[in-house]
């Protein structure tokens, strides 16, 4: 059974999260990214603090990358900000099987994606998904 986590903006929290929800369910090993949660942690530290949050987080969701098997790009209307090319690129850098929900605009990124899905409903999504990797 694949090993599989999802990259994407804060802004698709939601998306990301039903994705990783729904393969779980589907019988995967889903590694969600821990980076969209640290909000509610933020307001009680100082900036070094904070600063410190934000590595750790990051370099857990970067170990989440290395311990998959597939990254799945959360990339709603093509979509990738800064953080996202990122991981895209430590992705890509590792082997990993890389799925985009979406095509890029963007050539540079659009040319390492592996599958593109063309669907961003959370439901089709996982079912293309399962499709794909329990073959």
């Amino acid at each position: 059974m694949a090993i599989i986590t999802a990259c994407g903006s804060g802004k698709y929290k939601a998306t990301i999260h039903g994705i990783c929800d729904g393969l779980k369910n589907a019988g995967f090993i889903v590694l969600p990214p821990p980076l969209h949660n640290i909000g509610k942690y933020e307001d009680n530290i100082d900036a070094e603090g904070c600063l410190l949050l934000w590595k750790g987080a990051t370099y857990a969701h970067l170990n989440r990358i290395k311990t998959a098997d597939v990254c799945i790009m959360v990339n709603p209307n093509g979509y990738l900000g800064v953080g996202s090319s990122l991981e895209l690129g430590y992705a890509l850098s590792l082997g990993k099987l890389i799925i985009a929900l979406q095509h890029d605009a963007e050539l540079a990124r659009e040319s390492l994606f592996d599958i593109v899905l063309e669907s961003e409903r959370v439901d089709e999504v996982v079912s293309k998904i399962t499709d794909l990797l329990k073959k």
